[in-house]
């Protein structure tokens, strides 16, 4: 999938989402859906990622500001697993993708 295609996501608004952290996993309770959720330390920080961002994001920016190296390198282990949490946030309901504006 290039770049251009790419689906940017965004999380479901911030008042919906109640969470707390113990020992590195996010219990999350969304409000809207009234289901509560344990995440792992990466799936917990990609959420956290699109809570703080105020807009929607690509897999890349998202890999970029977990700590994926901003010169070019990309490490596609990284960017699987957070488009694999991505893919669980939006069958939960945590999160939602929309296409890039062209």
């Amino acid at each position: 999938m290039s770049m251009l295609s790419a689906p940017h996501w965004r999380s479901v608004p911030v008042d919906a989402i109640v969470w707390r952290e113990w020992d590195g996993e996010l219990v999350v309770r969304n409000e809207r859906s009234g289901s509560t959720h344990l995440l792992g330390p990466l799936a917990g920080a990609v959420l956290r990622v699109l809570l703080e961002a105020g807009a929607a994001l690509s897999v890349p920016e998202i890999a970029t500001r977990l700590g994926d190296p901003p010169n070019g390198t990309v490490d596609p282990a990284l960017h699987a697993a957070v488009e694999e949490a991505l893919s669980e946030f939006h069958r939960l309901g945590l999160a939602e993708s929309e296409p890039e504006p062209r």
